[in-house]
C-alpha cells in the first residue's frame, strides 16, 4: 500500500514538471488509518468484506495543508458449487472517523454508496465499527533514493502499526455482512512522509 502510494505520487509529480526547468517539489502526508478484513469459507462458499478508513493531512510545496478523510468498503461472495456470486465496492469522503495517535482505538461511522458489479446497480452500506488495539506497537522507517539523467527523488516514511480487535456492523440490504465472520484488523499511524524531486 505504502509503495503504491509513493509510486503514484512520483508519477504525478514527474509528469507535472516543465521539460527543462530546475524544480523542487515536496509532498508530505501525516495521519491515522484503520483497516479490517472479514472472511469465511467452506466447501462451497467464500465471503470477504474489507474496510479501510483514513484521516490524513497532506501538503505539497506549493499548497496549504489539506485534510483528507474517508472510508473504502469492498465485499464479495462466491458459491463454487453453483457458480453464483456478488461483489462491489465504494468510497465515501464524508464519514466520521476518529483514531488516537497512540493506536489504542478508533471508530468509524458512516454511509457508503457501493457499486454492485454483479447486478449493475448501486447500493448503500451502513458502517459502524470500533477498533481496539491489542499487543505491541511496531515502529519503523524507510528511506529510498532514485537518480536519473534529469531528476533526483528522495522518499522517507516514519510510522507505527498495531494489531487490533474490531467489532460492530456493516449493514447491506438489512443484513450485517460481517456477522459470524473471522476478522483481522490493524491501526496505523504515519508520522511523516515526503517525496522530493529535483529536475535538472
Amino acid at each position: 500500500m505504502k509503495k503504491a502510494m509513493v509510486g503514484a505520487v512520483l508519477a504525478v509529480l514527474s509528469l507535472s514538471l516543465p521539460a527543462f526547468a530546475n524544480t523542487t517539489n515536496k509532498f508530505q502526508i501525516k495521519g491515522q488509518t484503520a483497516d479490517a478484513y472479514f472472511y469465511q469459507s467452506d466447501e462451497c462458499n467464500y465471503t470477504s468484506v474489507g474496510i479501510f478508513a483514513s484521516d490524513n493531512v497532506s501538503k505539497s510545496s506549493s499548497g496549504i495543508p489539506t485534510s483528507q478523510k474517508g472510508a473504502y468498503v469492498h465485499y464479495s461472495n462466491y458459491n463454487f458449487c453453483t457458480g453464483q456470486g456478488s461483489y462491489g465496492d465504494g468510497f465515501a469522503p464524508d464519514v466520521t472517523f476518529t483514531s488516537d495517535n497512540s493506536l489504542r482505538s478508533a471508530t468509524l461511522n458512516g454511509t457508503v454508496t457501493l457499486n454492485d458489479y454483479s447486478s449493475g446497480s448501486t447500493k448503500t452500506v451502513n458502517v459502524a465499527l470500533t477498533w481496539t488495539g491489542t499487543g505491541d506497537t511496531f515502529r519503523g522507517n524507510s528511506h529510498s533514493h532514485q537518480q536519473g539523467p534529469r531528476f533526483t527523488s528522495n522518499y522517507r516514511y516514519v510510522g507505527a502499526y498495531r494489531q487490533a480487535q474490531v467489532s460492530g456492523n456493516v449493514t447491506l440490504d438489512g443484513k450485517n455482512l460481517i456477522s459470524g465472520l473471522s476478522s483481522y484488523a490493524s491501526l496505523n499511524s504515519t508520522n511523516s512522509g515526503s517525496v522530493e524531486i529535483v529536475r535538472k
